[in-house]
């Protein structure tokens, strides 16, 4: 899941990135609030979840959580901070946190948290993303075609994650790699080209009916 991580503390920024990055999350750091809230007023639907530390230089964090949620940026935020008082607990929650980590606390629980985030009953989380004959899990990753299984890489995964989130509108290039590489990656190459290259082989996308390639814009998921 493409991740944001908005730390001041930057080695401990760096132990979480390197952390989820070990559990198939695609991170992208940053270490202020009025920061985090630009990025993620300009990239809205860029990220799935936010791990947002309460106690920032410039705004805090509660103030990051109440601006996403009056611009209507509805993307699931767990709070971190290092305050475990019941009235600070309220406090976060009340500005539009979904969930709340007291520091110190281990990366398999932090990992646990983001993935019940994910797997809330919302439109674009649902547990599985299911498009023609084709059903992917949330949950454990896997891609069923015709009750069979079909392996996936890493990025393969979160390529077709994408795309299965927007059946039938045109995906660019630019969009796909801002998904699902984090966001100091620069590729000149045609390296997104390859990986669906290598989805349509799995899948057994020979005429390439499913994952169309529209010239000069990008791809697009067919429904049948």
């Amino acid at each position: 899941m493409k991740t944001l991580i908005i730390e001041d503390n930057q080695k401990l920024a760096a132990s979480l990135k390197k952390g989820l990055e070990g559990e198939g999350f695609v991170v992208d750091l940053l270490h202020d609030g009025e920061a985090g809230f630009r990025r993620l007023e300009a990239a809205r639907e860029t990220y799935d979840v936010v791990v947002l530390d309460r106690m920032l230089p410039g705004i805090d964090g509660v103030e990051v959580c109440r601006r996403l949620r009056k611009a209507r940026i509805p993307t699931p935020v767990l709070m971190l901070t290092a305050k475990d008082t019941l009235e600070d607990k309220v406090e976060g929650l009340q500005s539009g946190a979904d969930d709340y980590l007291v520091k110190p606390f281990a990366l398999s629980e932090l990992t646990a948290r983001l993935h019940a985030l994910l797997r809330r009953p919302q439109a674009t989380y649902a547990e599985e993303l299911v498009v023609g004959d084709l059903v992917l899990s949330l949950a454990t990753h896997k891609l069923m075609k015709r009750k069979k299984e079909i392996p996936l890489t890493e990025k393969e995964y979160a390529i077709l994650l994408y795309l299965m989130r927007n059946p039938e509108r045109i995906v660019t290039r630019q969009e796909i790699l801002d998904h699902a590489w984090d966001y100091d990656f620069t590729s000149f190459s045609n390296l997104v080209d390859v990986k669906i290259k290598n989805i349509r082989k799995k899948i057994g996308d020979k005429s390439a009916l499913i994952i169309e390639t529209v010239r000069g814009a990008g791809y697009r998921l067919n429904q049948s």
